[in-house]
């Protein structure tokens, strides 16, 4: 009885669009598409906070940019070189980034702020204050001179 082989990583995946090639125990995942870092958006009294988990980073390797009520957040994040190595599992994401937000209300863009720390890059968008425009009643003396 001839025993039937299983394919574990198959060539193609037609689902995500990700090449896998095995060549003895190196597993290679190629894909042109940007990988999506996990992203929290939370409300909070009068702001807005963004988090995004990217370990790996410096401050400087982000792109954080207010554009027509959306956040974009766009980076590189370089794959380490490691000589001779063999890959057995390869679920990290590498490369370049986007993450866009559509934003609920108007920022205070003089108060935005963004740190990144231990992993996670946090942007904080604190909600405009309305500006309230009072108007003004013709003042009836006004009326009658102008007839």
């Amino acid at each position: 009885m001839q025993e039937k082989k299983h394919d574990l990583l198959p060539e193609s995946n037609q689902s995500t669009g990700q090449t896998w090639r095995v060549e003895g125990y190196m597993v290679w995942r190629g894909s042109n598409r940007r990988f999506s870092p996990p992203t929290d958006v939370i409300e909070l009294p009068g702001k807005l906070v963004v988090v995004v988990e990217i370990a790996g980073m410096r401050a400087g390797d982000f792109n954080v940019v207010l554009l027509e009520g959306r956040i974009i957040i766009t980076g590189l994040r370089e794959r380490p070189v490691r000589e001779h190595a063999a890959y057995h599992q390869v679920e990290i994401g590498y490369g370049e980034f986007r993450v866009e937000i559509t934003l609920p209300w108007s920022i205070d863009r003089d108060q935005v702020s963004a740190s990144y720390r231990e992993g996670f890059l946090q942007v904080e968008l604190p909600r405009r204050t309305p500006v309230q425009i009072h108007v003004d009643e013709p003042n009836t003396d006004d009326t009658k001179s102008q007839e």
